[in-house]
């Protein structure tokens, strides 16, 4: 479940391997035009795979909280043949509750620095934005604009996402403390010129303690002594 799916990328790409889809299965490639191509070698080739595809054994969910974004992903899910494995709504990943009864495994990486910093970014072009994170890098991502969408990210899912995995890709090295949880592993990582960690962390029910009755002293009034 990719809480934060924007397009689609991460819940799509998902599908396809539960799929058994391979990737790149719907595209051309360029050597198809260099000799010597053998068209009925590569014909057979694309038939072995497309009979190895299967229905996904597992469900499937992403969410947004811009509609159009489910739009783009569920087309995006057409086109890359997967539209009736992967399940696409809309919501506010802060308010969102879990998609299905059994606990199962978020991936996601979510808005961050500039991403989420939507009133200081509208007025910029892509071009103007990514020319900005390549030059500053993991800096740049590491704004302080998202610190407070993390600590109620956290809270959302300590109080409704038990026996939940969640998975994170991140800029910042320093967001399990933000958030307030224990990560169980961090794998070190890179998205396009950003440094990163992806962040496991683990969503453990906390044991109810009920309070025990308080025991009723000898000599109370309405007890014999």
């Amino acid at each position: 479940y990719d809480p934060c799916c924007g397009s689609g990328t991460i819940a799509i790409e998902a599908a396809q391997i539960a799929c058994c889809i391979p990737s790149g299965m719907r595209r051309r490639f360029a050597f198809e035009k260099m000799l010597p191509f053998q068209a009925h070698v590569w014909t057979a080739i694309k038939e072995e795979a497309a009979s190895a595809i299967q229905p996904s054994a597992v469900p499937i969910f992403g969410s947004d909280v811009a509609h159009r974004m489910v739009d783009f992903a569920e087309r995006n899910a057409e086109r890359a043949g997967v539209a009736q494995a992967v399940q696409f709504r809309g919501g506010d990943a802060l308010q969102r509750m879990p998609p299905s009864e059994q606990p199962g495994v978020m991936l996601l990486n979510p808005p961050y620095g500039e991403r989420i910093a939507a009133a200081g970014s509208a007025g910029r072009s892509s071009a103007e934005r990514m020319g900005h994170v390549e030059r500053a890098g993991r800096e740049t991502a590491q704004t302080e604009d998202g610190g407070e969408f993390f600590s109620q990210l956290a809270s959302h899912w300590k109080k409704n996402y038990s026996g939940w995995t969640a998975w994170m890709l991140t800029p910042d090295l320093k967001l399990p403390g933000k958030m307030r949880l224990k990560e169980t592993r961090r794998v070190p990582m890179w998205n396009g010129p950003i440094e990163c960690r992806m962040f496991r962390f683990d969503m453990i029910k906390g044991a109810v303690r009920e309070r025990a009755p308080k025991p009723v002293e000898q000599g109370a009034p309405g007890h014999e002594g």
